[in-house]
Order: C-alpha cells, then structure tokens, then sequence
C-alpha cells in the first residue's frame, strides 16, 4: 500500500465488483486489502484475518474503511491500533447491496440472498451443494439441502448494475429448481458503499472508532438484526 494515501480500505472480495464500480463512479483510488470471501464461514478465521490486514497497514494511513457487515460477529473485537476506523453498522453483507438496513428488513427473514460476488464465493449455497452431492450422492444430498434451506420462501437475486444479472439468476434458478423455491429479482443499490467512500457517515449507518478503539459486541447491536449469506443468525 502507497503510503501518500491518507485512506485505504479492507473488503470482502464478495463486493469486490459493487465496490470497484463505486470507486470508479467516485474517482477514488484508494489501496484495498480484499479478504477471501470464504472466511465467513468460521467467523473467529475472518476476525483474524481482518485483524491481520489492518495490523499491516502501516502507521502513515489515518483512516481505514472496513467493507463488511458484522458477520456473525466476526467484526466484534477487532481493534483500530494506530488508525481511524469506519464500517457500516450492518448485520451483514445485504444492506450492502440493496442500499440500507431499513430496505433489507422489509424482506424479512425467508429470503435468501444472493449475487455474482456471493455466487463465486466458496460459501455460497451453490458451493456447498455441490460438496454435498459429492459426499452424500444426489438422493442423501438433495434431503440434506432442503432440510437446510427449505424454510426459505423465495431467492433474491440483487440487481446491483454490476454484473450479468440474466446469467446470475439463470444459475440461481438451475440450483432452486432443485429445491422447489422460486427466484425473483430485485433492485439493488450501492448508496451505503459510496457513503462509506465519500465520508457521509451518519451515525446510525456507520461505526466509526478513533484510534485505540475496539469493536464491541454493544456495537454490533446496532448494526440491525438479518441474516447472513448462509442463512445464519447474524
């Protein structure tokens, strides 16, 4: 990372397309560290690794934007060492992608989430399926992933203008037919992400710690109650 940057960000490389495209439309050139997406599934991994990431960052950069939701309370007790911290007070990614927490909830909790970002991860829905129909043969397999996911009453695929929404859904669709769930799309929107970029942190949409600070788990009662990609509480 170029030490002239006063600012640099920390992301998850499932909203590496949102963010990219928002930092393009915005003209910013700030240094990312992308963390691999698939560390959500063991929360205490991706604490660490995000841990980690802003432990290299050196002293020079005074702001560092954090780029996650709280993620199963990966994010609780992560420390701000020598920089500002700011991430959005989100349960998880999905505000993220349609634009606040307040749009999220109007979804509830029945609607599994997903985008081209999420769909590459190596934890996606689809992912695991496929690691299921290996171990357990396509019978076993197919039991195993409607016991898991069969109290969803619909997919969503977001919008977010970003990637081949047709070949998204169309792939959503080949796995949810399996299942018997039907797959609508919805609009998405990445004002959170520029707010996160331009400095527009209001106070109920954004965690920001001073130097020395450290994520609690009282702030992560503020990020909103969801669910996150893998259908866990969040």
């Amino acid at each position: 990372m170029k030490k002239e940057h006063a600012t640099c960000i920390v992301a998850c490389e499932t909203l590496k397309q949102e963010l990219l495209a928002a930092m393009e439309k915005r003209g910013c050139d700030y240094p990312v560290a992308w963390i691999d997406a698939g560390k959500h599934t063991w929360p205490d991994k991706l604490r660490v690794s995000v841990q980690e990431a802003i432990d290299n960052i050196p002293p020079s950069y005074e702001t560092v934007l954090l780029l996650f939701g709280f993620c199963g309370n990966a994010m609780v007790g992560i420390e701000a060492r020598n920089h500002r911290l700011v991430m959005p007070r989100a349960a998880d990614c999905i505000p993220l992608f349609i634009g606040s927490r307040e749009e999220r909830e109007t979804y509830g909790t029945r609607t599994y989430f997903f985008t081209e970002g999420y769909l590459n991860s190596g934890g996606s829905a689809v992912t695991d399926a496929s690691r299921i129909f290996e171990r357990y043969g396509e019978e076993d397999g197919l039991y195993i992933l409607k016991e898991m996911l069969g109290h969803y009453q619909d997919f969503a695929v977001v919008d977010t203008g970003v990637f081949d929404v047709g070949a998204v859904k169309s792939r959503v669709e080949d796995f949810a037919g399996q299942l018997e769930i039907p797959v609508k799309l919805i609009p998405g929107s990445l004002r959170l992400i520029d707010a996160l970029l331009s400095g527009a942190w209001r106070e109920d949409e954004f965690l920001v710690l001073e130097p020395g600070g450290k994520v609690s788990f009282e702030d992560s009662l503020g990020a909103g109650k969801g669910q996150d990609f893998a259908g866990t509480p969040a």
